[in-house]
């Protein structure tokens, strides 16, 4: 515990909080954009490079594994050393860990810079995150989160318009090298804009800010924490539904361009084209469903997963349309919008200090799906494509199942029953509806 003398979050005016907002974003944007252009690459990284499919899919597993250990360390650090000096440094290093892998074509290096790429990608998320939660009130913190993961289906879109005109086979490789100099510019802004989250109070559980102006000391979150005091079980909960999150993902998202190329037949623009369809159905997902969790209720989001699971087995039977296909990969898109809500939800679960290790349990996530691009590229070695890719619709639907069980955290949720997260333990009280 560290000496404190902290200002509330509340004195530090709008216009600067929305500009620091602002830029964290753009951050954000690339952070979603180096996470998945190695999905969209695949097919022509395999063709250009001489790879098997399953040594592709690798890529992503050792970025995975960058992103579970940049998940849990950088929620440690960010306690630790502050979430603006942290999340700094991630973004520094995601754009010259990508710029470093551009500059080598051996495997073995590109498995050693994608790992590299994904300590940072997993870290961004946890300290942005955790400073986006802190500068604003719940009213407006799964907006604002949700917004911020609604630049996922951006850095998709941007991906897809891109990749349909000059994704051949002799420039797929200019999409990697997007993503290397912005986010060096990036994290130098941060420095100067971001709020120093040891000089101010973030918004959230009272109870913790009456504490620290009692004893002027700060209390600072452990992953003991995490797993004690009655919060193990909804840890364990968002962990595994993450987790399904990212398997069902990955089981389709992951091959869906190798997909449209090697079985429906398509050309770089159509997969282009699709790509930013689902993209684009997601960014409006994103906002809708932002709009129902946090009028509504968190818990209801789980209904665009079951949706998920639906669209997906209408996608892998009908005809070789893409006016058809398209519109399916849309509504699928804005199914997957419903997780959104996850940066602020994961958070509002557990109390202010334990906020970053909340955050960051999405990428811990990662410790039970990291394999799941090449479980995928076996089974498709062994049988076919779709039969790896058709793994995804059940899992949708069992990560609905998880959802269900975890906390409604709206205190005008439909479903909310009073759910307080406290430093000695979840609690519920009793509310009068």
């Amino acid at each position: 515990m560290n000496q404190i003398k902290k200002l509330p979050m509340s004195t530090l005016s709008t216009p600067h909080r929305v500009i620091s907002y602002l830029v964290i974003l753009v951050g954000y944007f690339f952070y979603c954009y180096n996470f998945s252009i190695i999905d969209f690459v695949r097919p022509y990284l395999r063709d250009s490079y001489n790879l098997s499919l399953t040594q592709t899919a690798l890529f992503y597993s050792a970025q995975s594994v960058g992103a579970l250990i940049g998940a849990i360390f950088t929620a440690q650090f960010a306690e630790q050393f502050g979430r603006k000096r942290v999340l700094i440094f991630i973004t520094l290093l995601n754009g010259l860990a990508t710029i470093a892998n551009m500059s080598f074509i051996d495997f073995n290096m590109w498995m050693i810079l994608r790992f590299i790429i994904g300590i940072s990608l997993g870290g961004y998320f946890t300290a942005a995150v955790g400073i986006i939660a802190g500068m604003f009130t719940q009213k407006w913190r799964v907006l604002a989160t949700g917004v911020a993961s609604a630049t996922f289906s951006v850095a998709l879109i941007v991906m897809g318009i891109l990749g349909a005109f000059i994704a051949k086979d002799s420039n797929w490789e200019l999409l990697m090298w997007i993503g290397g100099i912005p986010p060096v510019i990036t994290g130098i802004l941060m420095i100067f804009v971001v709020p120093d989250d040891r000089k101010y109070i973030p918004y959230g559980q009272t109870e913790a800010i009456s504490e620290e102006e009692k004893t002027g000391i700060v209390r600072k979150g452990t992953w003991k924490e995490m797993f004690s005091n009655g919060y193990a079980k909804y840890t364990l909960l968002c962990i595994f539904l993450a987790a399904f999150n990212v398997l069902a993902y990955q089981f389709f998202g992951g091959f869906v361009t190798t997909y449209l190329k090697d079985v429906r037949m398509f050309d770089p623009t159509i997969i282009g084209i699709l790509f930013s369809a689902q993209s684009t159905g997601g960014l409006i997902g994103n906002y809708v469903w932002s709009f129902i969790g946090n009028t509504w209720g968190r818990i209801l989001n789980l209904i665009g997963f079951v949706m998920a699971g639906i669209i997906l087995v209408l996608y892998f039977i009908v005809p070789s349309d893409p006016t058809l296909i398209g519109i399916l990969a849309f509504v699928y898109g804005f199914s997957l919008g419903s997780s959104a809500i996850w940066g602020g939800y994961f958070t509002e679960i557990f109390p202010e200090h334990l906020r970053s290790m909340g955050a960051s349990l999405f990428h811990a996530s990662r410790i039970l799906s990291f394999f799941a691009p090449v479980i995928v590229a076996v089974i498709a070695e062994k049988t076919n494509l779709v039969t790896g890719m058709a793994l995804a619709p059940a899992v949708w639907m069992l990560a609905a199942i998880v959802w269900f069980f975890l906390p409604e955290t709206l205190t005008k949720g439909i479903l909310y029953k009073g759910y307080i997260p406290t430093i000695d333990g979840p609690t519920f009280n009793k509310i009068n509806k």
